[in-house]
């Protein structure tokens, strides 16, 4: 193609083609949206630590990778803690005062927790933790809430 000042170029109708393209790409990627969990944790019984929050979306990772993790100061009572960013889609949280600052569950010498816990649906397993799905909570487009007691 040549333009009015001489110059002389090529593929003019594929670089048009490839541009479209990529704006229609990146207007769709742009329309994916994400959302906002707020998790309420209940059953506080001191303002001792931290409230330790985890996020999963897959049960091959619950309890060992979460997408998302935040912490907020106990209180006595209830605090909330808001996770932002988060596809639509099923979730699975898990929560535990980390009343010493140790960033663990602590457990004694038979496993059992001895720091307050929960897990979403305020589910609870046999002999362990819950599974993924009787955890799980769905988030809408427009965002969701969990409610979380202690234990």
């Amino acid at each position: 193609m040549r333009h009015r000042d001489g110059r002389c170029t090529r593929g003019g109708a594929m670089k048009r083609y490839v541009n479209l393209l990529m704006g229609a790409l990146l207007a769709w990627a742009g329309a994916v949206q994400a959302a906002d969990m707020s998790v309420g944790v209940e059953g506080l019984k001191n303002a001792n630590g931290q409230v330790l929050v985890a996020v999963f979306d897959r049960a091959a990772d619950f309890l060992k990778q979460p997408v998302r993790v935040a912490a907020v100061t106990a209180r006595q009572g209830t605090v909330k803690v808001s996770i932002a960013g988060l596809p639509a889609g099923d979730y699975a949280v898990s929560v535990f005062q980390d009343e010493n600052g140790n960033g663990k569950l602590d457990k004694n010498v038979v496993g059992m927790p001895v720091e307050p816990y929960g897990f979403s649906n305020d589910a609870a397993g046999s002999y362990g933790p819950p599974s993924f799905q009787d955890a799980t909570v769905r988030l809408a487009d427009s965002g969701g809430s969990a409610t979380i007691t202690l234990r």
